[in-house]
């Protein structure tokens, strides 16, 4: 049976080949499960083709594209302004689209292979919040109730459990269980990991709270149906069993956190971030919050431990040399 192929105005236009072919766009794109990873990638991919439409007019075709093409789009990234670690995931993508086309015997070689990368330093970190913040955010909405609790969940989930934006919107009711006198959620990760995190006590209180308003309300929560939805939808008033916008989201970390007197820029990540400084500065081994975050090394997690660096942790204060000679 022939896999239906819908044709649409994103699909990739290259220099003197006309449209990407829809069949071999479909089979691409397809190939990755996260939505958000589609995405980023249809829109990487169409940029450097974009750029060679206009500054190399020579180039016929996808065997026309040299290293020399690829160097000049990320000097032209850089020149731009564009963070390290964007213009690396921009030459990723297309680095995993030429490997695709030599895979189809398309092109003979991949010509983002050898391409000097920038070194991926974090241009703007995120910001995350301190104990007492959190604190106070969290008291602030301790009493929401009806359409509210949808808020309190929210907040409650992405800060005592560190998930991603993404991982939050994508939590189905079956996702969220009990498992030996625990209630845990289980997570689709970034890169296509399974998590398995155990929920705080409270986190879960609130959560059954927010699933009971719903069903008393009349909207009964099946298995398969996401946790967190709109409360309404202006377009479709009676379709509403649906995942949240991650616009949603945004809006209610960055509404809350106003209200709460936090003014610095915060982001539905900066729940992340607080999650992994507060475990770290708790004690908590940093291996094990790597493994719970779902990050692939102990690095990334590292580059979150801003709370750590405090001029009284500085190791010159632990210079056996420098202390008080023992009595003998």
């Amino acid at each position: 049976m022939n896999t239906p192929v819908r044709k649409n105005d994103s699909s990739l236009k290259v220099h003197n080949q006309g449209s990407f072919n829809y069949k071999l766009e479909y089979e691409f794109f397809s190939n990755f499960e996260s939505l958000h990873t589609r995405k980023s990638y249809r829109i990487d991919i169409t940029q450097f083709f974009e750029f060679l439409k206009e500054n190399f007019r020579e180039v016929n075709g996808y065997t026309g594209v040299e290293r020399v093409h690829v160097v000049a789009f990320r000097n032209w990234l850089t020149d731009n302004g564009l963070a390290p670690k964007s213009i690396n995931r921009k030459i990723a993508a297309n680095s995993s689209f030429f490997d695709f086309l030599i895979e189809k015997s398309m092109i003979q070689f991949n010509p983002c292979s050898s391409i000097k990368r920038p070194r991926q330093e974090v241009v703007q970190p995120t910001n995350d919040l301190s104990d007492d913040q959190i604190s106070d955010l969290l008291s602030l909405i301790e009493d929401l109730k009806g359409p509210g609790l949808l808020h309190k969940a929210v907040i409650y989930t992405l800060f005592t459990t560190g998930i991603r934006k993404a991982e939050l919107i994508n939590l189905r009711r079956k996702n969220f269980s009990i498992r030996d006198s625990h209630y845990v959620i289980e997570v689709r990760a970034k890169g296509g990991k399974q998590l398995t995190k155990v929920v705080h006590p409270k986190c879960a209180e609130v959560i059954l709270e927010y699933i009971n308003h719903l069903e008393s309300s009349g909207e009964k929560v099946h298995a398969e149906d996401w946790i967190f939805r709109p409360s309404k939808n202006p377009l479709e008033p009676t379709h509403i069993i649906k995942p949240l916008n991650p616009k949603s989201v945004d809006y209610i970390v960055k509404t809350w956190c106003k209200k709460a007197g936090i003014h610095h820029r915060i982001s539905p990540h900066s729940a992340r971030a607080s999650y992994i400084g507060s475990a770290l500065d708790a004690g908590i081994d940093l291996y094990k919050v790597s493994k719970d975050v779902g990050h692939a090394s102990v690095k990334t997690t590292e580059e979150y431990n801003k709370r750590r660096q405090k001029m009284e942790d500085s190791p010159v204060f632990g210079l056996g040399f420098l202390k008080a000679k023992k009595e003998s």
